[in-house]
């Protein structure tokens, strides 16, 4: 039910208000909703009150001179400037000296106690391909202001970097990770933290993907320092993140994140943010639905920006793309890139 209500505040707060009285029925509609579902008798399956909580990973002298053993979606603690953060993990089982990349996955609004979109694929194909995969979890007392996870982080707060990072750090300690393939995915808001990560931290992270984001205009800082690949699969329907059309994130508490890009722009941007020197822009039919792939390439340090329009699809993450296994698209994305 959170996720409902805050994707309807967004869609809410997105509107101009020019816009209000021409579109009164839908905006009155939205708004009795966002009143009355809390409501409605909704609860929580955990009950009232009840906290997750993690266990510290156990340190190893040489982490990759020993095996690492399969585990899967296991609550985890990280500790980030004074504050315990919480992610799930799941590992594949290795030989020692079998370096494991990371991908670190970024849940939408509302989603901390949900599972991510294909998560049980994502695991096993981490155990076939011999990647760790993190599902990291908001902190529990951000508002629907803030948002899950913090966005333009130069101008609001740098605490999810933090996190991040601390989620890197404290897998090396434990695990034979390759730090030069660490990424991120992620699902709606999620999506629109991955491009802080794409902006802030492209000296760790060699690569982002996800489903239904965008990302600030003019974000206050993105220096490339080190190399970045994009990928960005979206649906043209979307009513939540409109695909067409730029929208403001209006709230005073987040005025730092400014206006959001349409889609077509963000891809433009990191294309030139790149330096690619090749696009190539393909539209066919995929069981009888438009599909529009955009590839810029030759881009700064190999990198490359790809983007999937789908014509008919909304706001949920697709089981597919082009026919494609929508978690296998992704990874077979993300594995072509080192930092």
């Amino acid at each position: 039910m959170v996720n409902i209500l805050k994707q309807i505040f967004l869609e809410i707060i997105k509107q101009p208000w020019g816009q209000f009285m021409g579109n009164s029925k839908r905006t009155l509609f939205l708004i009795f909703i966002l009143i009355t579902l809390p409501l409605s008798g909704c609860t929580s399956s955990e009950g009232e009150g009840y906290v997750m909580q993690g266990e510290t990973l156990v340190e190893s002298q040489n982490p990759c001179q020993e095996p690492s053993e399969s585990m899967t979606q296991s609550m985890t603690a990280v500790l980030v400037n004074g504050e315990e953060r919480l992610f799930r993990l799941s590992v594949p089982s290795s030989d020692a000296g079998t370096k494991l990349a990371v991908i670190i996955a970024f849940h939408g609004g509302g989603d901390a106690e949900e599972d991510f979109a294909q998560q049980n694929q994502f695991d096993q194909l981490g155990e076939l391909e011999k990647f760790i995969m993190v599902y990291a979890i908001t902190e529990d007392d951000r508002t629907l202001a803030e948002g899950d996870w913090f966005l333009n982080t130069a101008a609001t707060s740098r605490d999810d970097n933090d996190f991040s990072e601390s989620i890197v750090d404290e897998l090396a300690k434990a695990y034979c990770v390759d730090e030069d393939r660490l990424y991120a995915i992620g699902y709606s808001l999620g999506s629109m933290y991955t491009y802080e990560i794409a902006c802030q931290l492209n000296e760790r992270f060699a690569a982002v993907a996800s489903f239904a984001g965008t990302m600030p205009i003019s974000p206050e800082t993105c220096d490339m320092t080190g190399d970045m690949a994009v990928l960005h699969i979206h649906g043209k329907l979307d009513y939540i993140i409109d695909y067409d059309e730029d929208w403001d994130w209006k709230d005073g508490e987040m005025e730092g994140v400014g206006t959001m890009s349409n889609v077509p722009g963000m891809i433009d941007y990191w294309a030139g943010k790149l330096n690619c020197q090749n696009d190539n822009t393909h539209s066919h039919l995929f069981n009888g639905d438009e599909v529009e792939h955009i590839v810029h390439s030759d881009c700064t340090g190999g990198a490359r920006v790809e983007h999937y329009g789908m014509e008919a699809q909304e706001h949920t993450w697709p089981n597919e793309v082009d026919g494609t296994a929508t978690y296998r698209l992704i990874w077979n994305f993300l594995s072509e890139f080192t930092n």
